[in-house]
């Protein structure tokens, strides 16, 4: 199963070290067109996303993610978000909590809850209580391939899609403290750097 669209087709404090934050980034993992995201932020939701993976049935996970890939989703998720509002706000789309909500269950009613679930969060650091929200993303992104390549084939839309963002991430700036690493606008995720460490999560499975 593939979901977002461009984490897939491309998308801890504990997990880093070294480097001081500079003066501009300081207290923040990342700057999106001006506006912080916040290190506790990051640290709030890489907590909560470690806390249901320990609690998931080790069935249910197709991976155990290190603390760094967690760090590195998790600050490429609200990187994400912000460059998500900024083309709402821009094309004019819109998507109802109704669509979001039919689309979830559709997916829970063709995979189960449970294992959608146990794939968001040990893929894509999506924790449960944001389901929804990565759900919207995934209909924006669709929202947003109808309008700049309406009538194209899959990988048409995807490409136009991937160029659409890499510009719109080049053009409002995305700028990421060190110690979570450097942003890749054509890639559009997160990648470590020199500052930061890859720790895997010690018997998250009792594996």
């Amino acid at each position: 199963m593939k979901f977002r669209l461009i984490a897939v087709t491309v998308l801890s404090a504990v997990a880093l070290t070294g480097c001081a934050d500079t003066p501009k980034l300081a207290g923040s993992a990342a700057i999106v067109n001006g506006k912080a995201i916040t290190s506790a932020q990051v640290a709030e939701r890489v907590d909560k996303v470690r806390t249901q993976i320990q609690e998931t049935d080790p069935n249910l996970l197709q991976e155990v993610p290190s603390l760094i890939q967690i760090n590195q989703r998790v600050v490429d998720h609200f990187i994400l978000v912000s460059l998500i509002s900024e083309v709402v706000a821009r094309e004019g789309l819109k998507v109802t909590e109704i669509e979001v909500a039919n689309y979830r269950d559709e997916i829970f009613a063709q995979f189960t809850q449970e294992a959608i679930e146990a794939q968001l969060v040990s893929r894509q650091a999506v924790p449960a209580d944001d389901v929804d929200g990565f759900m919207y993303e995934i209909l924006v992104q669709r929202a947003l391939m109808e309008k700049i390549a309406p009538g194209a084939d899959t990988q048409t839309r995807t490409n136009a899609l991937i160029d659409y963002f890499t510009k719109l991430s080049q053009e409002i700036g995305v700028e990421l403290n060190p110690r979570f690493g450097t942003w890749d606008p054509y890639n559009l995720k997160s990648t470590p750097g020199d500052f930061t460490l890859a720790v895997p999560l010690q018997n998250l499975t009792g594996q």
